[in-house]
């Protein structure tokens, strides 16, 4: 089990500061070789106390990203791949998971009523709640699926247009790793059933890679409940059952 936890409020901040410099960094604000602002006037302008500040900056000069120069200032170091670091990232676990190339993503959706499984699955009681199939595909042949159970009891959820399919799949795809502050991950091998066979139709594979992803916010509660399924013979990531 892998465990991507950002719910502690005291890391919920330095870790938000380090993501928010290296965006700046990314988008060219601050360029290789330049120097970051002083202490207190990042600090101010990220809306952060000092102490904060400075464990995100730490972070930075562990990961190679900051140079510290004594009496002078931080600064960003020369060939510097931004794109290979960062912190606490989360993002959609298929693409990682799967040797196959994926050029589209089908999806089905409906709502349910709350029940005796939703309610274990996000431990509190939600009227409605949104079922969500996925069907990762490549060339029209499907690669993989995703069962996906989303509360609709949180703010941003009011902002998506549900009656579009294109923006419920952007959010499910990427944005919720954005509104979403945790992740916990599970991976088991199945075999398959008659519910993996019918999402994954003309897939022989007798064993699935099954990757359980919970998204919960910054209040810990639980927003996301995603099952994706791999066919065996084509997940980067094997885990072997004990004979």
């Amino acid at each position: 089990m892998n465990e991507n936890n950002r719910s502690n409020m005291k890391a919920t901040r330095y870790a938000i500061a380090y993501n928010k410099i290296l965006k700046m960094i990314k988008d060219g604000l601050y360029p290789e070789g330049s120097k970051l602002p002083t202490e207190p006037l990042l600090a101010e302008q990220l809306g952060i106390s000092r102490s904060t500040l400075r464990q995100a900056l730490a972070l930075l000069q562990e990961d190679g990203i900051l140079e510290a120069r004594k009496g002078i200032g931080n600064f960003v170091r020369k060939t510097l791949n931004v794109d290979n670091v960062g912190i606490e990232r989360m993002e959609n676990p298929f693409y990682k998971s799967c040797i196959d190339p994926i050029d589209n993503v089908g999806i089905k959706m409906g709502i349910e009523v709350t029940s005796e499984h939703t309610e274990r699955i996000f431990n509190r009681k939600i009227p409605v709640v949104l079922a969500i199939y996925r069907y990762y595909k490549e060339k029209d042949l499907i690669k993989g699926s995703c069962f996906s159970h989303v509360a609709t009891d949180f703010d941003h959820i009011h902002s998506i247009d549900l009656n579009n399919q294109n923006e419920v799949l952007d959010f499910l795809e990427n944005k919720i790793y954005d509104f979403g502050l945790s992740s916990m991950l599970e991976i088991k091998i199945v075999p398959t059933t008659e519910n993996i066979k019918e999402a994954n139709q003309g897939n022989p594979s007798k064993y699935y890679q099954m990757i359980i992803e919970s998204i919960s916010d910054n209040r810990g509660n639980v927003i996301a409940y995603n099952k994706y399924y791999i066919p065996f013979e084509r997940a980067i990531f094997k885990v072997f059952r004990k004979n």
